[in-house]
């Protein structure tokens, strides 16, 4: 089957802390272990701290 070329758009997603509503959410680098995981993450502004199934920022294609 030959190559199919179609155009994608890049979009970098970030969480807003919850916390303080200025910081963005930064995975932590801890990898999860067992399925389905959650990745911790820290606040960049105040430190918070929270879990999610995936990391942020998160690049996404559409």
């Amino acid at each position: 089957m030959p190559e199919v070329k179609k155009e994608v758009r890049t979009y970098k997603v970030r969480y807003v802390c919850d916390r303080c509503g200025i910081g963005d959410m930064e995975a932590t680098g801890v990898v999860p272990k067992g399925y389905p995981g959650t990745y911790p993450h820290s606040c960049n502004h105040c430190g918070a701290f929270q879990t999610f199934d995936r990391q942020y920022p998160e690049i996404r294609l559409e």
